[in-house]
């Protein structure tokens, strides 16, 4: 049986997956889409940034995708905005 933790590793895998296959690609996901992703998967956020604003801070590489490594720093930066807001309420 799988931990919560190894759930929720699971779980970024599966929704990176999700858009990234939609061209194909197990890799990269591309501006459009990081957008249809964070429109979907963290609406919340994008009222505080754009998906271009997103797109262009987490291609850290330049390489015009988003690839699971640079998806990891937008869970990272949304993890710690959803902590700080569970302080909040």
């Amino acid at each position: 049986m799988l931990t919560d933790l190894e759930n929720a590793m699971n779980s970024f895998i599966n929704v990176f997956h999700k858009y990234s296959l939609e061209k194909g690609n197990y890799h990269a996901l591309y501006r459009d889409d990081l957008k249809k992703l964070l429109t979907k998967e963290c609406p919340h956020y994008m009222k505080k940034k754009s998906a271009d604003t997103w797109f262009k801070e987490l291609d850290i590489n330049s390489d015009n995708a988003v690839n699971f490594e640079e998806f990891l720093a937008l869970v990272i930066k949304v993890g710690v905005a959803a902590h700080e807001d569970s302080h909040r309420e």
